[in-house]
This record gives structure tokens, C-alpha cells and sequence, in this order.
């Protein structure tokens, strides 16, 4: 496994330049350590691999390709997910979170930065995380092991969010009830979600939650805050993308200065792959030229079906699109997907 996703990375140098990257960066922060010879020959308990594969993302400019780990890869009939627990669902309804986050006059988004990498494990957890890494052909496969949370372990999420729970209800937070209600209550996956009508009470809430979240290990972006410009001249916006690769993503974008939300829509032909597109979304302009040929009703609504809509705000666009598509001219089926998505 390991060696087929480097001779697939190699066919584009910008994707493996980003793939190694993010090993990199896993090992810089300690979130994966290598392992020596003495630790290996020493460990007498449960050993277990796992592989780690290349995933288009679409939403991103700067990291076209995210790294993700495969736990749920079978070796003699058993993976590591098929042993563990999910745990229960500790996620809200991302329509509640979204629209908590529409109630007051000023609101502030929160993103904490590889949320799942905050969580240590303990030493008997860590060596059924164990991976096959070398940064170029010339050098020697050597053994890595995660030493943190793995987002592809099955209870990642749910070990997550009650980490970040419990952290609030440390007894020196006791008295933040509002700042321990948006912990518990306005979050969705790493993202936080609030708005108040006063602003200064809002700034004191961030605080807040700075405070908690930093003494339980996690690292944060910046506030978001609305009405902030994100411009890097006065006729460029910057949208924020509020979205994830696990289930329960939020999967809307936001524009700050406007202070609106908005759906994304995406239009990809390519075949998909454990459930994922293996190539990026196509610009407005590639449409035409990567479309495939027969272009089939069956294509065609998958690409109206694929638009994620957590309000349920454009359904009747949706149903345009679907009685559109199965008009009988190609044409005209190409026209009705492009103006019913873009």
C-alpha cells in the first residue's frame, strides 16, 4: 500500500510536494514520532499498521491533496476499526448550530487547528498506529507511529468533542457558564459558532473560550469575526469555507464583511474512490471540455444531488435541476446544470 501511493504520487510533483509536507508537519508538532529499533524489539504487546492514502480537496488551493489514514484497511479478514467502538454521537445538528449562529447582531466563527492531533494516546494505543515512511526513494523505509488521535479511527470524533467538553468543566471554569454553553452547544466537529447582540459581551465570550480550549492543548486560528473585511485590496473578498472531510461537517461557506452564509456547489465528472471524488472540482470554464462522453441523466442528477444543502433552502432548486436534466437535447442538459448550480 505504502509503495503504490508514492508511485501515484509521483506522477505530480505539486501533490507530493503538499503529501510530504503534511507528514512533515505531523512529526514537527509531535503528532508522529519514529520509532527505533530498541522500542520495537522491546514492545511485547499488540502491533498494528496503518496506511495512509492521497484525497482531492477540492476546497483548497493551497493543499490540493490532504493525507488521511485508512483504519479501516482488512488485514486477514480484520481492520482497526472493525474492533472499536464509535461511541455515542456527541455531534449537534449542524441545522441547530447554523442557525444559533444567525440570532444575534455579531458573530464570531472559531476553527481549531488539527483538533483531532490535540489528543495524546496512551502508549498501548500508540503502537496500533504504526505507518511506513521515507521522504525520498533514496532513503530507507523506516516505521513511524501516531502518537495522537487519528482522524480515521472510527470514535475520533466522539473522543474529540467530549475531550473538549470535559475541558470545560474543569473546576477553574466553573463560573464561565456562557463560554461552556457555546463549547457544548455551538460547535460542530473544530468549529465554534456564536453570535450575540452586544459586542463587547461577544469579545469577552472569545476570551473565554481561549482560555478553555488552550488549557486543554488546542491550538487555535484566529477569530473570525463579522464585518471584517478579509480583503487583501478594497474589491477582494476572502470566503470563509466551513468544511470538513468526516460526517457531520458543516459544509457551508461564509463571507465575513457581508456577514452571510452560502451554499457550495461543485460540478466533478471524475469516477469516485471509497466514496470520494479522485480528482478536483472543475472551473466554470473546464465544464465544457472534461465533460464525459455520453453525458448521461444519470451523471447529470448525480451532479445536482451532490449539492449539499444542511438549511434545506434551495430544494426547489434542486428539483428544477432534476426535471431539467432529463430533457432529451445534451445541450440543453449541459446549459440546465451549469445555471442551476452556478
Amino acid at each position: 500500500m505504502f509503495l503504490r501511493n508514492k508511485k501515484w504520487l509521483a506522477r505530480d510533483p505539486l501533490w507530493k510536494e503538499v503529501y510530504l509536507r503534511q507528514v512533515d508537519e505531523m512529526v514537527e508538532r509531535g503528532a508522529a514520532i519514529k520509532l527505533t529499533k530498541d522500542v520495537m524489539d522491546n514492545w511485547k504487546c499488540a502491533v498494528w499498521g496503518v496506511s495512509h492514502l492521497t484525497a482531492p480537496n477540492p476546497h483548497s488551493v493551497t493543499t490540493p491533496v490532504r493525507l488521511i489514514w485508512n483504519s479501516s484497511q482488512e488485514f486477514g479478514g480484520v481492520s482497526m476499526n472493525s474492533i472499536l467502538l464509535q461511541g455515542p454521537d456527541v455531534l449537534k445538528p449542524i441545522r441547530a448550530v447554523l442557525l444559533r449562529f444567525r440570532e444575534g447582531e455579531h458573530a464570531a466563527i472559531l476553527d481549531i487547528t488539527k483538533m483531532y492531533n490535540s489528543i495524546w494516546l496512551e502508549e498501548q494505543e500508540v503502537h496500533v498506529h504504526q505507518f511506513l515512511w521515507r521522504n525520498s526513494l533514496e532513503d530507507e523505509i523506516e516505521d513511524y507511529v501516531v502518537v495522537s488521535v487519528n482522524m480515521g479511527d472510527k470514535p475520533a470524533g466522539c473522543i474529540a468533542q467530549v475531550a473538549m467538553r470535559e475541558t470545560a468543566k474543569l473546576p477553574q471554569f466553573s463560573d464561565m457558564k456562557e463560554e461552556r454553553r457555546v463549547i457544548e452547544e455551538d460547535s460542530n466537529v473544530d468549529y465554534l459558532l456564536t453570535s450575540l447582540s452586544d459586542p463587547h459581551r461577544l469579545t469577552k465570550i472569545q476570551e473565554g473560550e481561549e482560555k478553555i480550549l488552550k488549557a486543554g492543548g488546542f491550538y487555535l486560528k484566529p477569530w473570525i469575526r463579522s464585518g471584517q473585511s478579509g480583503r487583501r485590496d478594497e474589491t477582494d473578498s476572502k470566503p470563509v469555507i466551513l468544511t470538513q472531510t468526516v460526517k457531520g461537517a458543516l459544509g457551508v461557506g461564509y463571507l465575513m464583511q457581508e456577514d452571510k452564509l452560502f451554499e457550495m456547489v461543485s460540478i466533478n465528472f471524475s469516477s469516485r474512490k471509497k466514496k470520494m471524488r479522485t480528482e478536483i472540482d472543475l472551473t466554470e470554464e473546464e465544464v465544457e471540455v472534461k465533460k464525459p462522453n455520453p453525458l448521461t441523466h444519470r451523471v447529470l442528477l448525480s451532479q445536482v444531488a451532490g449539492l449539499y444543502d444542511p438549511f434545506g433552502l434551495v430544494t426547489l432548486v434542486k428539483q428544477k435541476g432534476q426535471f431539467l436534466c432529463l430533457t432529451s437535447s445534451e445541450e440543453r442538459q449541459l446549459s440546465c446544470l451549469r445555471s442551476t448550480l452556478v
